[in-house]
């Protein structure tokens, strides 16, 4: 068995991996104080409620874009798994080609879905992450990655309106009926979804166009299902990207060691 781990600024997905196939999937809320023994209590309380031995797991593949918490899990992982785990980075001998001027400052979980998404659908192709930030990412034909953008995320948008304008309440995002609002809930669900949804979609086109090429493009992320529902511009929602992406790594690097 595999675990798969990636570190969020906002979740922990945590994905278990046996014959090839995803059979569990989890998420945590990320704590940056959180310390390697707290997080092996709550590691190996979902472990024992899905009847997984600890013992089982032959590796464990980190991505982590949050420092504190990625040390706490290795040393959790060296501790209560006995396992030293791959953690992923722009200096691991992977199967892409950093195609961009500074190749160290891309994100761990930026290459992963980058390596998942060609794997599984080929290039040359957009992938679009709704996390804590949102963001684009060209892959090329050959499976080169290209680079992209960054934009700040849904929710955390969200929550600096809500900090900011004491007399606006707070709304869960959803799709309102209609563009033009008839309360303040519904002008402001249809503010951050239409903005979001027009947003990614102007994003898209003008990366079609410098890419100057058809390309696939793959949506992944929490919100990212809510998103696509109404946009013609997503050919595919996978919300398990950086899950197949954390195995696909792994299995380069077993590849290599053989």
């Amino acid at each position: 068995m595999i675990l798969a781990v990636d570190i969020g600024n906002t979740t922990i997905q945590l994905g278990v991996i046996e014959d090839n196939q995803i059979q569990n999937r989890w998420r945590l809320q990320t704590n940056r104080l959180k310390l390697a023994d707290e997080y092996a209590v709550q590691v190996s309380e979902l472990f024992r409620l899905n009847n997984i031995v600890m013992s089982n797991f032959e590796a464990v593949v980190v991505s982590s874009v949050v420092p504190s918490a990625g040390r706490e899990f290795t040393v959790m992982c060296r501790h209560y798994l006995e396992i030293e785990p791959v953690i992923v980075s722009p200096d691991l001998d992977l199967d892409i080609d950093l195609r961009v001027n500074q190749p160290e400052e891309i994100g761990a979980d930026r290459i992963t879905t980058a390596i998942a998404a060609f794997s599984e659908y080929g290039g040359p192709l957009i992938v679009v992450d709704f996390g804590t930030a949102t963001t684009f990412d060209a892959v090329a034909d050959d499976g080169a990655y290209l680079g992209g953008v960054i934009v700040p995320g849904i929710q955390i948008s969200m929550n600096a309106l809500f900090d900011q304008a004491a007399l606006l309440s707070r709304v869960d995002l959803s799709m309102p009926p209609r563009v033009i609002g008839t309360t303040t809930k519904e002008c402001i669900q249809s503010g951050f979804y239409f903005g979001f949804l027009c947003q990614m979609e102007g994003i898209i086109d003008r990366i079609k166009e410098e890419l100057n090429s058809a390309v696939k493009v793959i949506a992944t992320g929490g919100l990212s299902s809510l998103i696509a529902e109404n946009s013609a511009k997503i050919d595919i929602v996978d919300p398990d990207l950086m899950i197949k992406g954390l195995y696909t790594i792994f299995q380069q690097i077993q590849k290599k060691n053989r």
